[in-house]
């Protein structure tokens, strides 16, 4: 073993500040230089490093070793960056490896950051701990969606949702995906008499009935594999639980897979909707919580359309049966599956560049506790007194610029950005940005109301509300007819008649009636026939089921 020079926390070897030697073409060191590894960790770490690297095929050489908490303080903050710099200018390493437990995170993301600042690449050496825990090899950080947002998180009256849950049967439609699986694990912890996981994903419906039976034991479950698009299956789950509360959160949220999609975006974000509704009517619910999306205000999307024809099927259904019902919107969810935050992570991790559609571009944003515990303190606030149209918006303060929320993500791991085109060539410490367009059914800005509507207040700060009309049973079964085209049209035309539903809708709204929010019947006679279907001013059929 080489001997190792005192420096401070940091030791090195004598011969541990000789410039790197890298491959032109590989970026890393040729077959004939061992490759220069730091270690950082507790001594006994860098020993059980350096004996594993003895024993790998490729030349490899300790020449410095960083302990952050051999000193008194321990090295945080500045001074590690400061131990870390030194480090690096003394040893020129080709490689860091880090050895600390995952329970460290923050000194783990400082340590990461430090190393990617001084253009040095970190692995990571996993602990006893760690194995033992089940913890695998980090490459990258765990980021906080939260720290993300230049704002606190809302606050929640624990109380009022506890006495919503607690001892009541509660199902939730949607379970295994990101809000769905948030919604079902915070409902467990308030005390449900039954909580039902209901969703067509077989592997997301397993991982969530896994989670929630090891979190809560003696808590009764069960698991639905069903899809909310069978209006006999659905109603099926429905009966043998006989809900209290039902949180629909199934949907399609994809914009561009929708619109390449319509049809299959009306089955399961409107059909589905209207599926479940008529379900927990049928099954004696109390309450009908539907998650919706600021995509279905003024929608351009097929998704953000067939969320705001699901808005007013379900209102009718509820008001017509006296049930509870609170829709809920918000915006775009830091961290859910197939975010932009995932996205971003994936580019980071094969070298950028970062992809962004438009540097105008913002969105509102929430996390995904913050949004699942809002949806639940809209529910406490729902009832069937409530005017039909009422819409609850999440507070999600001012819109993000999505180029600022990418320069945040980049600088968590570490990193500058700078705008490039692919292929360019960038400097240490950096990673490109790439613009590329908006895509289909995309907007630059979300909105939160129709133009010239205000947002009401309720009696929590973070949930404000949106009234708006709800047409007759009548007039949105055709509404509904008209957008679930038949098996076979093609994606335009179905489009089209998907479009041709909402502006029937939200086109300039009629007075609305003081007491109930009723709009009197909106007629449709402007849809023509569309892929064979009869002129919607016609006598209605009574409505199909599944697509």
């Amino acid at each position: 073993m080489s001997t190792m020079a005192p420096f401070g926390a940091v030791t090195t070897t004598p011969n541990g500040g000789r410039p790197r030697m890298n491959d032109e073409s590989t970026g890393i060191e040729g077959p004939r230089s061992p490759l220069r590894v730091v270690v950082v960790g507790p001594g006994w770490a860098g020993e059980a490093v350096a004996r594993r690297l003895a024993d790998c095929d490729r030349p490899t050489v300790v020449v410095g070793r960083l302990d952050p908490d051999a000193t008194t303080p321990p090295l945080r903050g500045q001074a590690l960056d400061e131990a870390i710099r030194m480090l690096v200018g003394a040893t020129s390493p080709d490689l860091a490896i880090v050895s600390l437990p995952a329970s460290a995170s923050e000194l783990l993301q400082g340590i990461r950051t430090a190393f990617r600042r001084e253009d040095v690449p970190e692995r990571f050496f996993p602990t006893v701990e760690d194995l033992l825990d089940g913890v695998g090899p980090r490459s990258l950080p765990d980021i906080d969606p939260a720290m993300l947002l230049d704002r606190p998180s809302r606050p929640l009256d624990h109380d009022r949702i506890r006495s919503l849950c607690r001892g009541r049967r509660i199902l939730v439609t949607g379970a295994g995906g990101s809000i769905g699986s948030e919604l079902s694990r915070r409902i467990a912890d308030y005390e449900p008499a039954e909580l039902v996981l209901m969703d067509r994903s077989e592997h997301a419906l397993f991982e969530i009935d896994r989670q929630i039976a090891r979190r809560h034991p003696s808590l009764a479950r069960r698991a639905s594999l069903q899809d909310v698009a069978d209006p006999a299956g659905t109603l099926r789950v429905f009966e043998s639980v006989r809900p209290h509360v039902v949180l629909h959160a199934a949907a399609h949220k994809h914009v561009p897979l929708s619109e390449d999609h319509p049809r299959e975006a009306v089955r399961n974000n409107l059909i589905g909707s209207i599926n479940a509704v008529r379900a927990a009517i049928a099954t004696g619910a109390s309450r009908f919580v539907l998650i919706s999306t600021d995509k279905a205000v003024s929608p351009r999307s097929v998704m953000g359309a067939t969320k705001r024809l699901a808005e007013i099927a379900v209102q009718r259904e509820a008001a017509d049966a006296g049930l509870g019902c609170a829709v809920v919107r918000f915006g775009n969810v830091l961290g859910s599956s197939g975010s932009v935050l995932e996205i971003w992570s994936r580019e980071i991790r094969d070298g950028g560049p970062i992809t962004i559609t438009d540097r105008r571009m913002t969105r509102y944003l929430m996390t995904i506790p913050e949004a699942a515990g809002l949806v639940l303190q809209a529910a406490t606030i729902a009832d069937a007194s409530m005017p039909t149209g009422r819409i609850h918006v999440l507070d999600m303060g001012e819109p993000v610029r999505i180029v600022d929320l990418a320069d945040r993500f980049a600088a968590a791991h570490g990193l500058g950005t700078v705008e490039a085109m692919p292929g360019t060539p960038i400097g240490p410490g950096r990673i490109g940005v790439v613009f590329t367009s908006p895509r289909p059914g995309e907007k630059i800005h979300e909105i939160l109301a129709q133009p010239g509507r205000t947002l009401g207040k309720t009696s929590h700060p973070a949930i404000r509300t949106w009234d708006g009309p709800v047409p007759t049973a009548e007039a949105v079964d055709r509404l509904v007819r008209a957008a679930d085209t038949p098996p076979g049209t093609d994606a335009a035309r179905a489009a089209d008649a998907i479009h041709a539903a909402i502006r029937a809708v939200d086109r300039p709204e009629p007075p609305l009636d003081a007491a109930r929010g009723d709009a009197p019947e909106l007629e449709i006679v402007e849809m023509t026939k569309i892929a064979g279907r009869p002129r919607c001013s016609e006598t209605p059929a009574p409505m199909r089921g599944a697509g």
